[in-house]
């Protein structure tokens, strides 16, 4: 397989795990109580893809549900702005 191929079709791959959130394992709320949005993601790609992420997002610091959900809630980052950077 061409390497070209093979990048845009892994591409297209990852794309899809944003758009149905299929076995997600982060939630996360940014914002204030008033003006806050919840982002479901998957810690592997976050950790993976930022230095922040890998450090936030390693067992001695991350909080869990009942479901073993990681919370991860971040009040002085403006939902739209995260919005824009996790996507």
């Amino acid at each position: 397989m061409n390497t070209g191929i093979f990048y845009n079709s892994l591409s297209i791959d990852f794309n899809k795990l944003l758009i149905t959130c299929d076995d997600y394992n982060v939630i996360i709320k940014v914002g204030n109580k008033d003006d806050y949005m919840k982002f479901q993601a998957h810690s592997c790609i976050l950790r993976a893809r930022s230095p922040y992420f890998h450090s936030a997002l390693s067992t001695g610091w991350v909080k869990r549900n009942e479901e073993g959900m990681i919370l991860f809630e971040k009040s002085n980052i403006e939902p739209k702005i995260f919005e824009c950077t996790v996507y």
